[in-house]
């Protein structure tokens, strides 16, 4: 019998490097109020491998593209604005010394792994504004490498 894994109660976290080139598997710091978090969704190039004498097309995987920038979704709250700050602050600071910023989306139990991707965030903007809605804001972050499902961090 299948355990369906919910979204509710998923959480997406970031880390930095302590070490340039390892993922870190503890330490990641939770971002708040975020709604929705991006697809990585790993299309493939098909690579045109016919010649003269082929009498239909054949083709050959390319390489995997997960995309580039990769835009959250989250609700307006000062908590929000405060975490991704801090996120950009300190990302900013491990680029500059080789290091990369890493991002989990953890879920619940029975959920024993996680997914994990680096990318670098940018600032943010803000989303149009509507009549009798909830204001949510939009942050991107550009993606870097991907170490996929792996096991959830450890909390510190």
């Amino acid at each position: 019998m299948a355990l369906e894994i919910s979204s509710v109660g998923a959480a997406v976290k970031y880390a930095v490097e302590a070490t340039a080139g390892t993922r870190p598997t503890t330490g990641y710091t939770a971002i708040p109020d975020i709604t929705k978090a991006p697809d990585i969704a790993m299309s493939v190039e098909s690579l045109d491998a016919s010649n003269l004498s082929d009498l239909s097309k054949r083709y050959v995987p390319g390489q995997q593209d997960p995309g580039s920038d990769k835009t959250f979704t989250a609700n307006h709250t000062e908590a929000f604005i405060t975490a991704w700050e801090a996120l950009v602050t300190a990302a900013t600071a491990a680029i500059a010394t080789g290091k990369a910023t890493w991002f989990e989306y953890s879920f619940p139990s029975p959920a024993t792994k996680s997914y994990f991707w680096s990318g670098m965030p940018m600032k943010i903007g803000t989303d149009a504004l509507d009549m009798n809605s909830i204001h949510t804001i939009s942050a991107t972050a550009i993606l870097s490498d991907i170490d996929d499902w792996q096991t959830k961090s450890t909390t510190t």
